[in-house]
């Protein structure tokens, strides 16, 4: 493996991260959006105000269980992902030194 396909694996774990960091700011940014959306949509209804407080309550508990599954999700491909960068890069610096060693 040459020293140009070890630059290509740590920019593709970069590029990698990259899109899970995009992934996540999407999924925060849906998320404020969907409770945004369902506490307006909540208050303007015609229901008692302690009615309203309680179903506002339950919807954004849901929203926020929602976006800690799907960070948890994205937290372990992330993991997946590095590790297994990390372990190729380790298996081409150990045969790029043992190539060196032999010369």
């Amino acid at each position: 493996m040459s020293f140009g396909d070890l630059l290509d694996l740590v920019n593709r774990k970069k590029r990698n991260e990259e899109r899970a960091k995009t992934a996540l700011k999407f999924a925060v940014g849906m998320g404020i959006a969907a409770t945004i959306g369902l506490a307006k949509g909540i208050l303007y209804a015609p229901k008692s105000g302690k009615e309203t407080r309680e179903e506002l309550k339950k919807k954004a508990t849901d929203v926020v269980e929602i976006i800690k599954g799907k960070v948890r999700n994205k937290t372990e491909a992330l993991k997946g992902t590095t590790a297994h960068a990390a372990q190729e890069l380790q298996n081409a610096m150990g045969k790029k030194t043992a190539a060196g060693k032999k010369k």
